[in-house]
Formats: C-alpha cells, structure tokens, sequence
C-alpha cells in the first residue's frame, strides 16, 4: 500500500501530551500520523472513557488490515489511542483510511516476473554455439604463442648475451620479453567454464562472436618482434661500450646504476611489442567472454 502521508515530526514525538505506542500495522499508524499533525479542536475524548460510536467505527475500519491474530492486541491500542481524538480528528482518519482503500483496490497488482530456468535442451543450443568457437580460438592462441616465441628466441639477445659477470658480481641488460602465454593449459577447463560462469542460464540464446579474431599474420608478427629485437640489441651494445670501462676501474656503483639505465631502456621497446600483440595476436578469452554475457535471448 502506498501513501503520501508524512511520518509524524520529532517534535510530536517528543511531546508528553501524545500518545506514546508502538503500531503493528502500517495502516494505522499513517493515519494516526495524520491526526497528530492536524490542529485539535480541543474536544478530544478524556482517558478512561467509554468509546464514542465514531472512534468504534475507526477502530473496526482500521482492524480491517491486521492481521486476525493480532487483532486483540491491536483493539487495545487503538482504543488507547483512538480515544484521546477528537470527531474531527476521527473523521479524517475514517476518510483517508477509505481513501486509501479505494487506491488499493484500484491499483493492479504488481508484474512478477517468473524466472525461467534452461532446459537442458537449451544449454545443448547454446553450448553448440560457444564450444566450437572456443576449441578453435584455444588452437589458433596456441599456434601463435608457438610462433612468437620462436621469432623471440631467433631474433632477441640470450641472457648472457649483453651481460658482464665475474665469480661474485653480475650486470646485464635483463630479459627483454617474457613468453607469450595466450593459450591455457587445458581447453576442456575454458569449455567449462564459459558453460558455468558466463553463458546464460535462463534459456537459449543467440551469441555475436564475429569480434573473436580467429587467424594472425606470421609475417607482421614476424616483422613486428624482429623490429623490437633489433632496438633491443642496440640498446645492448650501447650498455657494454658504457659498462666495460666502469667495470675494468672497478666503479661498482657506476656499474650498477648503468645496469639499471639499461633495463630501463628496454620498457619502452617492450611496451611497443605489446601493443603490436594486442593488435596481431587472437587476444585473450576477453572477447569470447563478452560474446556470452551480451547474448541476445530466443523468444
């Protein structure tokens, strides 16, 4: 039931000469809320009084909307409280309760929206979308972290390559790139999980998977990581023409501080072959995971 009606203000709440209860039904104590913030007339019904016929209607109107168990209980208060109203007080709860029952009855009942659950036949319609497209994107992940990291491996410095050691000190230029590692290890895990965590379960659906890239240029890739190698030997070169003398003087500290403007050097290379991946390569599980959570519902 929905109201307009004001909760009663603190300062009625605080005033001793009203009547202190706990309601147990909103009906009620809305419109006890309404003769509190009217003005009295002064006739109000002394404690103790037997109940006019007005305040026995309101209180009979009023129990209309409790529950029947709590009827008693209820009476009692509203005779306590009821009895302290003047006739004009009680007629405008009586009318505004009348109001409120006519709203209700003219109020159609709310829309429950009765939550469906998918038949294993539509799990079956639409894993027989997802599966496929995730085995074959798994397949061609799997393809390039294989070629990128052979192109790595021919065309970057080994480890020892641009560095400088000794039996108890070490200064190098450090690992360029690590592995590309788009693939997981277990495909059946990534069928599994797109089935359990992000396709929908409330019937079947239809899946936008045309942004999942599927194929990648070797030779972009290929030119892409020869490019950053290349500046990644350069850079290597310049480290051990400014190391070499530092370290034949012994200058350890200048040594270190070389070591680490030299790895230094290599994040911008670095972060240039990652966006040059994120652009050639089939991406991670991110596209393929949107496709399922935005899939449009077979009414």
């Amino acid at each position: 039931m929905t109201t307009n009606i004001p909760l009663p203000s603190t300062q009625i709440a605080n005033d001793k000469s009203s009547p202190k209860m706990r309601f147990l039904y909103p009906l009620a104590a809305l419109c006890t809320a309404i003769v509190f913030l009217a003005p009295t007339s002064g006739e109000a019904q002394p404690a103790g009084k037997k109940l006019r016929p007005d305040q026995e209607r309101a209180i009979e109107l009023a129990l209309a909307e409790v529950e029947p168990g709590m009827r008693p209980m209820a009476r009692e208060q509203l005779a306590v409280t009821f009895g302290q109203f003047s006739e004009p007080q009680i007629a405008m709860m009586v009318a505004k309760m009348k109001e409120n029952a006519t709203t209700a009855a003219n109020t159609p009942p709310p829309v429950i929206e009765v939550e469906t659950v998918a038949t294993p036949e539509d799990r079956a319609y639409n894993k027989a979308q997802y599966e496929p497209v995730i085995r074959k994107h798994h397949a061609v992940q799997t393809k390039f972290d294989a070629f990128a990291n052979a192109k790595l491996t021919a065309y970057c410095p080994g480890g020892d390559q641009y560095a400088r050691f000794g039996s108890a000190w070490r200064y190098e230029q450090g690992q360029f790139m690590m592995p590309s590692a788009l693939a997981t290890s277990n495909v059946e895990a990534n069928v599994i999980v797109a089935g359990e965590a992000y396709a929908p379960q409330d019937g079947r659906y239809k899946f936008d998977v045309s942004k999942v890239r599927m194929t990648f240029d070797e030779a972009k890739v290929d030119a892409a990581i020869k490019t950053a190698c290349d500046k990644v030997h350069a850079a290597g070169r310049d480290f051990l023409a400014k190391v070499d003398p530092v370290i034949a003087k012994h200058d350890w500290d200048n040594a270190f501080k070389l070591e680490g403007w030299a790895q230094g050097r290599l994040e911008p290379i670095r972060s240039e072959l990652q966006a040059a991946y994120d652009k050639l390569s089939p991406g991670d599980f991110t596209e393929i995971q949107l496709a399922l959570m935005n899939g449009k519902k077979v009414k």
